[in-house]
């Protein structure tokens, strides 16, 4: 079994980013990392990274073998499926030769058919039995990778990646790489160059003859990294499947927790496939910056903003104009450039954040999620859904608390009734059918300012004329009573807050 050794000064760092240390050791510190790749349709392959790093207070001037005995343990609710156990040594230099701490690191691979797994794996020194350690890692869904659609493995994040391999046994060898896995997910001054490696498969899936991967890192707030950009790089498709491996430097990045996501993106825009995870960053000399002393230009690079896309940048826009006084929609209409859009939508959404506490802008956020929202469920022929009715009030009042569905109602169009208790004390929006294309148009709300029709249930009627046909309906009888009437023949709830 062939490991690697390398070396490393940093073990309280280790020790607080240990995902759940059960035995706690000052000298010995465990950590465990589990990828998923394709193997075939009913099996995953997984592969199991773990590191041992060693403080020895050893003083000797000679070269030590330190034994320890390893067992890795996989559960499927609570049985167990696989038990390994095994010896190794580190060697641990002598006193002034090296560093203090030594960190062994090797990769188990093991085939699971989907289901969700715990990993335990814990180490133990074998002449020390005070020295012991264990990592465990609960509730893991391995999945399925299905042969008929576009699929990405998980991001393997690594010490060192280099083509080829010079040994025949070579563990860290796969598709014609080296790839030394990084247990620890953690880089360093002495350490910054963050490699990755993931796998893509099906590519015939795309009905297209390129598409792009894009690179995004952001901080732990979920903020963009100014000094990383967002990195797209176009692919040709030449074969079913693909390795993709890359890096980039982290050495003028502060301490801390970072997200890497990679996103596969259509020519469209669209994004049909990505993966993720989290790495840390141990730089004490790189002082976080001081936010408010950046320049505007700066500060919105490094927002939820500075990552549009061009046709996310228009669709904020768009939107945005819904909320936007009638002096800041000129102001709209005239924005020449993405860069000045960008900026504009900056200010706007920092105005109006809904926590100053923080540095991510939550309202844009949520602006974006009902737009999303809207496009995914109101689009209409080539419409997009935030530009419809429905996918205006969502964007301006947000999910309404009631929706009552009248698809059915005997000669009547489809309509709805959309209720927001906390508006105005209680309002109501009503949508229907009108025209021929299917489309629900704000045909009547009790909302002050919004489009207010008292016969707007005419509007509906499949045949021409007014909705007074109750027969026994006396002389004076208001509109008002007219649809309570309708809704009451019909057995209809009545709206709520229609007034």
């Amino acid at each position: 079994m062939k490991k690697l050794l390398f070396f490393a000064v940093f073990l309280a760092v280790i020790m607080s980013f240990a995902p759940d240390s059960t035995f706690a050791s000052d000298l010995l510190n465990l950590s465990l990392e589990v990828r998923q790749f394709r193997f075939n349709q009913d099996t995953t392959l997984v592969e199991v990274y773990y590191g041992l790093a060693f403080q020895t207070d050893s003083s000797s001037q000679k070269l030590e073998t330190v034994p320890f005995v390893l067992s890795l343990t996989v559960f499927e609710q609570q049985r167990t499926i696989i038990n390994n156990i095994w010896t190794t040594e580190v060697q641990i230099a002598a006193a002034g030769e090296q560093k203090d701490q030594q960190v062994m690191i090797d990769v188990l691979r093991y085939l699971l058919i989907p289901g969700v797994y715990d990993f335990k794996i814990v180490g133990k020194h074998l002449s020390l039995p005070d020295v012991i350690d264990s990592v465990i890692i609960k509730d893991l869904n391995i999945r399925s990778f299905r042969p008929d659609k576009f699929e990405m493995s998980d991001i393997e994040l690594a010490q060192q990646i280099t083509p080829g391999s010079s040994e025949e046994n070579d563990r860290f060898h796969k598709n014609k790489y080296h790839v030394v896995p990084n247990p620890l997910n953690l880089y360093s001054k002495n350490n910054p160059n963050v490699f990755y490696y993931f796998e893509l498969y099906n590519l015939s899936q795309i009905k297209a003859d390129f598409f792009t991967i894009r690179r995004a890192i952001f901080d732990n707030n979920g903020l963009p990294i100014a000094a990383l950009p967002a990195y797209d790089k176009k692919k040709r498709i030449r074969s079913d499947d693909i390795v993709e491996v890359g890096m980039f430097d982290v050495s003028q990045l502060p301490g801390g927790r970072y997200f890497l996501k990679f996103s596969n993106v259509d020519s469209t825009g669209k994004e049909f496939a990505s993966s993720a995870t989290s790495f840390y960053v141990y730089n004490p000399e790189i002082a976080q910056p001081d936010w408010n002393a950046l320049p505007l230009e700066q500060q919105m690079a490094a927002s939820e903003i500075g990552m549009l896309s061009t046709d996310d940048v228009d669709l904020a826009i768009g939107s945005t104009k819904y909320l936007a006084a009638p002096d800041e929609i000129k102001l709209i209409d005239n924005l020449a450039t993405e860069q000045a859009k960008k900026l504009f939508l900056y200010r706007f959404w920092q105005d109006r954040d809904v926590n100053k506490a923080t540095l991510s802008l939550e309202s844009f956020r949520e602006l974006m999620r009902r737009i999303q929202y809207a496009n995914d469920n109101f689009k209409l022929l080539n419409s997009p859904g935030w530009n419809s009715d429905r996918g205006r009030v969502l964007i301006v009042y947000g999910n309404p608390s009631l929706i009552q569905y009248y698809p059915n109602v005997s000669g009547f169009r489809e309509f709805q009734a959309w209720s927001y208790d906390n508006v105005e004390q209680g309002v109501c929006f009503l949508f229907g059918v009108i025209g021929g294309f299917g489309d629900l148009k704000l045909v009547h709300s009790t909302k002050t300012g919004e489009r207010y029709n008292e016969n707007w249930l005419d509007l509906l009627k499949i045949t021409t004329g007014t909705t007074g046909m109750v027969d026994d309906m006396n002389t004076g009888v208001g509109q008002k009573e007219t649809y309570r009437e309708v809704f009451r023949k019909y057995n209809l709830e009545l709206p709520r807050y229609l007034r």
